[in-house]
């Protein structure tokens, strides 16, 4: 089966000679259509690097990237074969959405940003009001402002925004770590229900070792800008191969679990 996302050689070097820093190294990696991968590693790891490659907004130093076979970078052009079927939830929310933007523009920018045409853009308002109600938030909500609305409300606009387009691809970069433990547990949840429901696949990227294996099939464990360890997520829990994943593992602490623990508890009561 051809994978969806193919990293062959992938690296990312930054500056030159003594100024060089090499950020991602030698990344071979792939991710199977409707999977939810997930990429673990502690701060300056190269997750968020790998995921700037992977979205367009950093060309890599070496090495191909692929999706459904075709590459996405030409020399330092991103070149995705629809514009749109890519998209990113970032870990920020009140840095990732504009401020003098109301809801409404906010998720039907990338739209505008791809040039779908006006004809395309009014056929889309349908769509907007069932994303905006699907997440969670009402559709006379769609003129108010980012600061209106709680972390995870704005976090629910994000991932509206990344849906807007249709992709088959989304990258979920930190979601729910700037969010409250009660919040995170809902967000993971929409997050799953999502994932279903529009038959997506996802590139989950976090520190929290629990919520990777609460939201993920397959994961890989980045060091240093290098991919140390891959595998089953299960696998990898009961059977880790690498000291640093040990000390991943080892050193997870309760709060990180709080969160997925609310989340699998409402995730079953929910269960027929």
């Amino acid at each position: 089966m051809q994978p969806l996302i193919e990293l062959k050689s992938v690296s990312k070097t930054y500056g030159s000679g003594k100024k060089r820093f090499q950020a991602v190294t030698d990344i071979n990696l792939t991710i199977q259509k409707g999977e939810s991968f997930g990429l673990i590693g502690e701060s300056g790891s190269g997750k968020s690097t790998l995921a700037k490659m992977l979205i367009g907004l950093e060309p890599p130093s070496s090495g191909t990237i692929e999706l459904a076979g075709k590459p996405l970078w030409e020399g330092d052009k991103f070149k995705p074969q629809r514009p749109g079927e890519m998209q990113i939830v970032f870990q920020d929310p009140q840095s990732s959405l504009d401020p003098r933007m109301t809801v409404k523009e906010i998720i039907l920018e990338p739209l505008y940003a791809l040039s779908a045409g006006e004809r395309k853009q009014k056929g889309s308002m349908e769509r907007l009001q069932q994303l905006i109600t699907r997440v969670g938030l009402k559709t006379d909500q769609l003129s108010r402002y980012p600061h209106e609305f709680s972390g995870g409300q704005r976090q629910r606009i994000a991932i509206a925004r990344a849906l807007i387009t249709e992709p088959k691809f989304v990258i979920l970069d930190e979601p729910t770590s700037a969010l409250d433990v009660s919040v995170q547990a809902n967000v993971l949840n929409l997050l799953k229900e999502l994932k279903h429901e529009h038959q997506l696949t996802y590139l989950f990227i976090s520190h929290n070792m629990s919520v990777i294996r609460y939201m993920c099939d397959q994961t890989a464990v980045m060091y240093k800008g290098e991919i140390v360890e891959t595998g089953p997520i299960e696998d990898i829990f009961q059977h880790p191969r690498q000291a640093y994943t040990k000390t991943l593992l080892s050193s997870l602490h309760p709060l990180q679990a709080a969160g997925v623990n609310q989340a699998e508890n409402h995730s079953n009561e929910l269960s027929p």
